[in-house]
């Protein structure tokens, strides 16, 4: 009898622990796997998203296993559906593009100071008519 009692209590050890496991681990996965799938379905053209990554994008177009998002202006990128995270909120846009802004990039800051527009002294300019002669070196 004493070797039933062994075995029965081995038995019932790892019955509790396959359901221990199970509770522990296997259902909230399966839970969170259906609300991220959830979410996905419920998602349009012109809702804000974060990636996976932590990419902030608008959703431009929808597709069965992609879609495509545009994280600044003019700039999209194709993503996985499982790969957008959550929609973002309101308050995690610190940024607004505004397109004014765009003319004032190529301006040099003010009281910048671009340096000499000349190379450097011992620097040439590369002229790609002259060959590359690999034993000249320079100490």
């Amino acid at each position: 009898m004493p070797a039933d009692n062994s075995m029965l209590s081995t038995l019932l050890m790892l019955a509790v622990m396959g359901v221990a496991f199970w509770l522990l681990l296997i259902r909230p996965a399966q839970r969170k796997q259906k609300q991220q799938q959830e979410m996905v379905s419920q998602l349009a053209p012109g809702a804000r998203v974060m990636t996976t990554a932590g990419v902030l994008g608008t959703i431009r177009e929808l597709g069965e296993r992609t879609t495509v998002i545009e994280i600044s202006p003019g700039v999209e990128m194709t993503v996985l559906k499982q790969a957008i995270m959550r929609q973002a909120t309101p308050d995690e846009d610190e940024f607004e593009y505004d397109d004014e802004d765009e003319d004032d990039l190529d301006a040099p800051a003010p009281g910048h100071d671009p340096g000499p527009t000349t190379p450097a002294e011992g620097f040439d300019t590369f002229d790609p008519e002259r060959p590359i002669d690999p034993d000249h070196r320079t100490n």
